[in-house]
């Protein structure tokens, strides 16, 4: 026969008791931290997407208008405008392309807000002799000494995500 004796069943079952509340400490605290984890990314990655668009955008910009520079007399500017939106949307479709995934970005030329802009911020001033800005198709260009220059583009931004989406308006002066 075997006797059993009462203060080695109870050390037993306290010890049980502690294990399993220790275990399940130790899990919630691994749920909290997946749960913190699982969100963390979504928002730096929207973030740093709408940077590296920004900045892709203003690279082909830049680019843009550097085969347009020189080019078109001011009397030619919509044939400017033309000239360097067909080598600009490319590049901008290409952005578009590279950041597919879940959701995905568009980027298009503002005119309204091009036409806001260039109300407002065209170049002038006692040492500059430039002429008007004028707003076409998302395009700010000025007569600068008989030759249409580009001045500034405005785009819409959409970045959206599973559960975010990031819209702006950007203006892009050539460098």
């Amino acid at each position: 026969m075997s006797r059993r004796r009462n203060g080695a069943d109870s050390d037993r079952g306290q010890l049980v008791l502690v294990s399993g509340a220790v275990a399940a400490v130790a899990l919630l605290a691994l749920v909290l931290v997946h749960a913190q984890l699982a969100y963390a990314p979504t928002e730096a990655a929207t973030s740093a997407n709408v940077d590296e668009i920004s900045s892709a955008t203003e690279q082909s910009v830049a680019a843009a208008t550097l085969d347009v520079s020189g080019r078109f007399s001011w009397g030619a500017q919509q044939a400017a405008v033309s000239d360097f939106t067909s080598r600009l949307d490319p590049s901008l479709e290409r952005i578009e392309r590279a950041y597919t995934g879940p959701g995905g970005v568009s980027i298009s030329r503002n005119d309204s807000a091009a036409a806001g802009w260039a109300l407002s911020n065209c170049p002038s001033g006692p040492y500059r002799a430039f002429g008007n800005c004028v707003a076409d198709d998302g395009v700010v260009v000025q007569d600068r000494a008989g030759e249409t220059t580009i001045v500034a583009v405005l785009v819409d931004i959409d970045i959206a995500t599973l559960d975010r989406r990031a819209e702006l308006t950007l203006a892009v002066r050539p460098v």
